[in-house]
């Protein structure tokens, strides 16, 4: 039995309605960044760990070698575009590419400007912060600062990465609605020209009216009652260690509401807020006097399945990045033997798929501006990915198999450059191996004179 004046505070509170109803926060670009990716550990966690393996595969400029170039250039994108978590998927692609391309020099305006983007920023940074905006809010905006004057006045000569949370496409109000320019408005407003961005985006089916479907939607959008979820289990956790105060309390029976005046109930109150916040309070037990009985306030981790809780909302997470929860020291099927075949995944699901989308809107945006369309091509230089690279001596065996490669796109695919000597460009085959018309030919027939068999 219940306390009476427990039960009257009880009765006086009112109706009661249930279930209570979540309350989840709207995931716009600006709540991605402030509510996801620097409020939320798991979150900042999964995001920056992609970016930087993003980062860490470099951009180059090749140039195409004519039209069989551009033939193979066409299967080299298809084949990067699929599943290459097989090392003779990776050598083939590879293969193809050095029949595509041939890296152009360091001195070419396009590389110098890959290299640097801009004064404050390597290569490997500016990336992974394209990357880290990409993945937080669902869109890059590249602004190409221009030199503005002489004859190379349009061609850019920095490339400067837009905080997204702060940017807003100008629709053209036409049929269909397309970006006319853009608006950035972090210090007042400032109109920027459409052949000034590079915007890279998600897909967004969401399609409004305003032309806000020209935004690429934040990932976690549609991971929001997963981010509530994450953000409750932390908050809950959090509270259970600070103020989780007693498991339970003894209370008296023979105490009536008549009994107790208003400055006895402050007084309880406060001597409640005493002997139970805080985490020194865990795990106590409360008396009081008179007749007792006991009801239990206060649950464990445990008890609460937090620890098991949280482990579910961040696998949900690491799936809405598509990368796998093992690589973050998630052991529930992740063990030595195995734990390759994770990193591979990550590459091949979450992070290739966005360098590719990185690559192509280079390609389509940034080259035009110094007239090298059609001759030249901005690539990552997915060779160097370790855990897709096996050893040289498994690349030599199946080099050794495939004797329908020159020596030189042998040494290409070893990285040791091409040989000047012509027959390197040779095919050569195997002394046992024959051409199908040889093998159908027929036998010359030995006259019987000459047989030395009879």
């Amino acid at each position: 039995m219940l306390n009476a004046y427990v039960q009257q505070w009880i009765d006086q509170r009112g109706p009661t309605w249930l279930p209570v109803v979540p309350i989840y926060p709207k995931i716009d670009q600006k709540a991605a960044v402030e509510k996801g990716y620097v409020s939320n550990a798991d979150v900042f966690s999964i995001i920056s760990r992609k970016a930087q393996m993003a980062a860490g595969i470099p951009f180059y400029v090749y140039k195409i070698k004519g039209t069989e170039g551009r033939k193979h250039l066409r299967e080299y994108k298809s084949l990067m575009s699929g599943d290459i978590s097989t090392v003779e998927a990776l050598m083939k692609a590879q293969l193809i590419k050095t029949k595509a391309l041939e890296e152009v020099d360091e001195s070419d305006p396009v590389s110098k400007l890959l290299a640097r983007p801009n004064p404050d920023e390597s290569q490997s940074e500016w990336l992974e912060k394209c990357y880290g905006f990409l993945d937080t809010t669902g869109n890059i905006y590249i602004w190409k600062q221009t030199l503005g004057m002489g004859a190379n006045a349009d061609k850019p000569r920095s490339l400067h990465t837009l905080p997204s949370q702060y940017m807003t496409i100008v629709p053209s109000g036409t049929f269909p609605v397309s970006a006319a320019g853009y608006m950035f408005f972090l210090w007042g407003e400032m109109g920027l020209r459409k052949e000034e961005i590079i915007h890279v985006k998600y897909f967004n089916p969401d399609y409004q009216p305003d032309g806000s479907h020209l935004m690429g939607m934040p990932p976690l959008r549609a991971g929001a009652k997963t981010l509530a979820r994450s953000d409750s289990e932390e908050d809950s956790a959090t509270a259970q260690f600070q103020h989780g105060g007693p498991a339970g309390m003894i209370y008296n029976e023979n105490i009536t509401p008549d009994e107790q005046s208003m400055s006895q109930v402050g007084a309880l109150k406060k001597k409640w807020e005493t002997e139970t916040w805080g985490n020194k309070n865990r795990g106590k037990i409360l008396f009081s006097a008179g007749k007792l009985g006991y009801i239990q306030t206060g649950l464990s981790p445990a008890d609460l399945d937090l620890i098991e809780s949280g482990a579910m909302t961040f696998r949900k997470l690491c799936r809405i990045f598509k990368m796998p929860s093992a690589i973050f020291n998630d052991n529930e099927h992740a063990t030595m033997a195995n734990m390759e075949q994770f990193y591979k995944a990550a590459y091949t699901d979450g992070v290739i798929p966005m360098v590719i989308k990185m690559r192509d809107a280079l390609n389509a945006f940034l080259l035009p501006d110094f007239g090298n369309t059609g001759d030249y091509f901005i690539d990552a230089d997915f060779s160097n990915i370790p855990v897709l690279q096996q050893d040289m001596k498994a690349l030599t065996e199946w080099l050794e198999k495939s004797w329908e490669i020159t020596p030189n796109e042998r040494r290409e695919l070893k990285k040791f450059g091409r040989s000047t000597d012509p027959l390197m460009d040779k095919v050569w085959a195997p002394t046992n191996i024959s051409m199908l018309e040889e093998l159908a030919m027929p036998v010359p027939e030995v006259p019987p004179d000459e047989n030395p068999y009879g």
